[in-house]
């Protein structure tokens, strides 16, 4: 059985990395570039900041007790003329600019690709020096055999979008959940750019013929798992993995025979206790077989919130407001019933990038743009049938906000895109909400870092 909102509670309490995590990380990584930014050994040179990995493509998870979890940052560095004839000058000015400032001198180690700052049993930040060559050749540096590296961050983070628009949101969450499997349950061993390239690959177009082929979590995760499985069995011998927006670069140095065979075998054993959980006939059983891949962390009952959400079909008399609101502010609970039993999915991307490593949208930079851009918003997505009204939030934080009397909050109709500017540092969010016969079916939020 699919167990859907067990499903959605395990994924909120025990896979996804919770939000004071991402916004400490957030805070890290705004210190960490100002660092960079006024550091003498990089003169200015500093351009942007561009998340990568698994932090820019929703798919970090909370670590297991005594481990740490991990963000990749590139550090778009301008080019120089003299440092391309020894392309470890970039990444050593980096390490200097680190390594002599006050607080990150003693939390930073050197990797061939990158500089890693730690913080000690909470997470790491991998600082990778990157530059857009005039030629128009995106690389990174390996400091070790002193070469450039070819990569395309743009072009990887948006592939993962299409493959995840492609399964109705839900790759991401199966990637989460098969790398919950590797670091809590040790069922699968593998780097996470391999898992996630693989996983990615096996997403088809032609399954959507058949429209419930990714219709929920657990159905995409049966399907990918067993796709990837047959993937797998009909290569015996360790494919080469190349990166889907960069063919040139590989990812084989990632693994040896013996992790490829591991790994090969791990799935195999996997996919039929995914299926047998799925196409059990009672909750009971299907919990048990559930747990017997996810481990007693999947819930067996649903916690009281969870279950009182499951009961209330509508929540507007029932809500009551938050403590603190800005001068104005109004929530979508006061202004309608709320029983959000749709989808709803929008995107931003800044409307006159400055370089190519803005062409990319808001959610691949994991929110982050700098001041004196336009942002568009766009309703890409949403399950409700025609007609029905579109609503819009914009809510600021921070002192320069709040000194101007630009906090907002307020909600008002619109269409399906909208435009806005990014004037105030802080952290900020755009909501939109889908109301039909005056009852909001459909929520969404998109978080808006301005630097």
């Amino acid at each position: 059985m699919k167990m859907l909102d067990y499903f959605k509670q395990f994924l909120e309490e025990s896979v996804n990395l919770n939000q004071t995590r991402l916004n400490d990380l957030d805070s890290r990584v705004d210190r960490i570039t100002e660092a960079l930014k006024s550091a003498p050994a990089l003169d200015g040179r500093v351009l942007d900041t561009v998340p990568q990995g698994s932090w820019a493509h929703q798919t970090i998870i909370r670590p297991a007790d005594g481990l740490e979890f991990d963000a990749d940052l590139l550090l778009q560095v301008a080019e120089d003329l003299e440092w391309n004839d020894s392309p470890r000058s970039y990444a050593n000015a980096v390490w200097t600019a680190l390594s002599n400032h006050s607080t990150y001198g003693m939390m930073g180690t050197k990797k061939d690709r990158c500089v890693r700052v730690t913080y000690a049993n909470d997470c790491h930040v991998d600082v990778v020096p990157y530059v857009i060559l005039s030629s128009g050749r995106e690389v990174i540096i390996n400091r070790t055999t002193n070469e450039f590296e070819d990569t395309n961050p743009i072009g990887f983070t948006d592939w993962i979008q299409e493959k995840d628009t492609l399964t109705n949101g839900n790759l991401r969450k199966v990637i989460r959940l098969l790398k919950y499997l590797r670091d809590h349950r040790s069922a699968v061993r593998i780097k996470s750019i391999l898992l996630t390239t693989m996983v990615g690959t096996v997403a088809d177009q032609w399954r959507t013929f058949d429209p419930n082929y990714y219709k929920d979590v657990p159905t995409t995760l049966l399907h990918l798992v067993e796709d990837l499985d047959a993937w797998l069995q009909a290569r015996a011998t360790r494919p080469s993995i190349s990166d889907p927006s960069c063919p040139q670069t590989t990812f084989d140095h990632r693994w040896t025979d013996e992790n490829y065979r591991v790994f090969r075998d791990r799935i195999h054993t996997l996919a039929p206790k995914i299926r047998d959980a799925y196409d059990a006939g009672t909750p009971a059983h299907s919990i048990t077989a559930w747990q017997e891949v996810f481990g007693p962390a999947f819930p067996s009952i649903l916690s009281s919130a969870k279950a009182a959400a499951t009961t209330t079909a509508l929540t507007k008399a029932s809500w009551s407001p938050p403590a603190t609101r800005a001068p104005g502010e109004v929530f979508i609970e006061e202004k309608f019933p709320v029983s959000a039993t749709h989808t709803v999915r929008i995107s931003a991307k800044i409307a006159t990038p400055r370089n190519r490593a803005e062409r990319r949208s808001l959610r691949a930079r994991a929110g982050r743009v700098r001041k004196q851009c336009i942002l568009e918003f766009s309703v890409d997505y949403t399950d409700v049938a025609e007609p029905f009204h579109v609503y819009w939030k914009v809510r600021n934080h921070g002192d320069e906000a709040r000194t101007r009397g630009q906090l907002r909050g307020q909600i008002v109709p619109g269409a399906r895109q909208r435009r806005e500017s990014t004037a105030y540092t802080g952290h900020h969010y755009v909501e939109c909400y889908i109301v039909k016969n005056g009852v909001c079916v459909a929520r969404t939020r998109e978080n808006v870092i301005i630097r």
